[in-house]
């Protein structure tokens, strides 16, 4: 997730959709990788009612949102809703939300598209857009609906995917720059495997249930020269507004093809990947893990790069295509929505809180937490992206996948042994949750409160097993290399 420019290539995120039909356990599911370098920090918030994070006072009392990127100022919404936040401090365009009404929001560089200087109104919204849609929307449609109309307003500063999700249905909003938008929504018996790059093909802007755009996104493309509406080919929204060098960059197709692949069984083109398709059986909760987790390029080989001395992660992208799972991978999610709207354990959001390859997903109830608890635990609610700080959950996971990453081939195995039951555990113990159901003995509070402790308590299991290997590995330096670790990890310690 990254302002479109020359940057490292790495840094683009990936996300995966199953419709509710598609998957094993019959909700919808969104899967997201969220890459990012330079020196950044990942907390956690539980925002209550009526808080605003990031907004400016001004001497009247007037609450304004200050653009960081731009000049805009925006008005903060009086009623707003409880939200989970992951903020990626450093990061401006790279924070996921999910709110009280189980809206889930992520997002994903779009890398380039040729709105490359977009007429902007006073500068253009950015990165306060998911913030507004997760503080209002009471549905994913509501939430498509209401950016739709803030870029149409402001513009738009960037190129941005936003994956926007409820317990019911999930779009995918591209917004190549400027005014323009298009949603599609994810059909309930299909996945998406999206890379960073404009994902929709044909368009029928008629039919409102599947699409959702800005009313001139034909014509702004026709009268830039993009599509002619007198020769024989239909609107082709991502050959229209994406550049063919993007198009068909191997960066994005590859992860693609890979995550298609692993999902279907199919092996797509690269130079011509579909928006949706259909899975080869319906997808469980380990398979997107497993997507997500993904070190192997589709038909490539990491032998090379095992065989390497240094970053595992960085070798692999030297010696072969992309793959899905890369060392900027600041943390991974798995978030189930289920049916059952408003009930605390109706969504669970599985966290890897670094590379997940490397590391366990544990469960997280958010719902429960806004609920019951005063938020998270201090140790992934807190840290500074200038101070390497072991209290922190971040920079103990961050050392940890630094020095499993410089030792991969040694490492690894130990890692999945001491990981693997853990998050077998996390599994069974959420499977026991979600046939708790509120009676004349089982209160909503009490099950609550258990989804949040029991959160809490796999979260910090967690963070204790990484705490106990880094420590055998430090005592044992002759067989775990790890110097350099700090200055890998990208911080300064204290």
């Amino acid at each position: 997730m990254r302002l479109s420019g020359p940057e490292g290539d790495e840094l683009d995120c990936t996300t995966i959709v199953i419709g509710r039909s598609a998957s094993q356990s019959g909700c919808l599911v969104v899967g997201h990788n969220e890459d990012d370098a330079h020196r950044l920090v990942v907390r956690h918030h539980i925002v209550k009612v009526g808080e605003h994070p990031g907004a400016t006072r001004l001497s009247d009392g007037t609450l304004l949102y200050r653009e960081p990127h731009t000049s805009l100022e925006l008005p903060v919404p009086e009623d707003t809703l409880a939200y989970d936040w992951t903020e990626l401090v450093g990061q401006d365009f790279a924070d996921s939300f999910l709110n009280s009404e189980g809206v889930n929001i992520c997002c994903d560089s779009a890398a380039g598209t040729r709105e490359q200087q977009p007429e902007l109104e006073r500068g253009g919204i950015g990165h306060f857009l998911p913030q507004l849609v997760a503080e209002q929307a009471h549905s994913a449609r509501e939430g498509v609906l209401l950016a739709g109309r803030l870029i149409e307003a402001y513009g738009y500063c960037d190129a941005r995917i936003i994956t926007i999700a409820d317990q019911h249905e999930a779009w995918i909003l591209q917004i190549p720059g400027g005014h323009e938008w298009l949603a599609e929504r994810v059909p309930d018996d299909a996945i998406v495997l999206l890379p960073n790059y404009l994902i929709s093909r044909q368009v029928d802007l008629a039919n409102t249930d599947r699409f959702l755009a800005s009313a001139d996104l034909e014509t702004h493309a026709i009268q830039r020269g993009w599509y002619d509406p007198s020769g024989t080919k239909p609107f082709d929204f991502k050959r229209a507004y994406g550049p063919p060098e993007i198009n068909t960059s191997s960066l994005s197709t590859s992860r693609q093809q890979t995550g298609l692949f692993m999902l279907t069984g199919h092996e797509f083109p690269l130079d011509n990947m579909p928006f949706s398709c259909a899975p080869q059986h319906l997808v469980s909760l380990g398979d997107v893990m497993a997507c997500l987790r993904c070190v192997a390029p589709h038909g490539q080989s990491i032998r090379q790069a095992l065989e390497m001395s240094g970053s595992f992660h960085k070798n692999v992208t030297q010696t072969t295509m992309r793959p899905i799972s890369v060392w900027t991978t600041q943390e991974s999610s798995v978030t189930e929505l289920r049916s059952q709207a408003h009930e605390p354990q109706s969504v669970t959001v599985w966290r890897a809180s670094g590379i997940p390859d490397e590391l366990p997903y544990t469960p997280w109830y958010p719902l429960a937490m806004m609920e019951t608890s005063p938020g998270y635990p201090d140790p992934y609610a807190t840290g500074d992206p200038d101070h390497l700080d072991m209290s922190s959950a971040f920079w103990t996971f961050r050392l940890f996948v630094t020095a499993v990453d410089s030792d991969y081939a040694t490492h690894i195995a130990e890692v999945q042994t001491a990981f693997l039951p853990l998050e077998k555990q996390a599994k069974a113990a959420d499977k026991l949750l979600q046939n708790l159901h509120v009676d004349t003995d089982t209160s909503r509070e009490t099950i609550a409160r258990l989804l949040t402790a029991c959160g809490e308590g796999l979260g910090m299991e967690a963070l204790s097993t990484c705490r106990e290997l880094l420590q055998q590995w430090q005592t044992k330096p002759e067989q775990t290399p790890i110097r350099g670790v700090t200055a890998l990890a990208g911080g300064k310690s204290s």
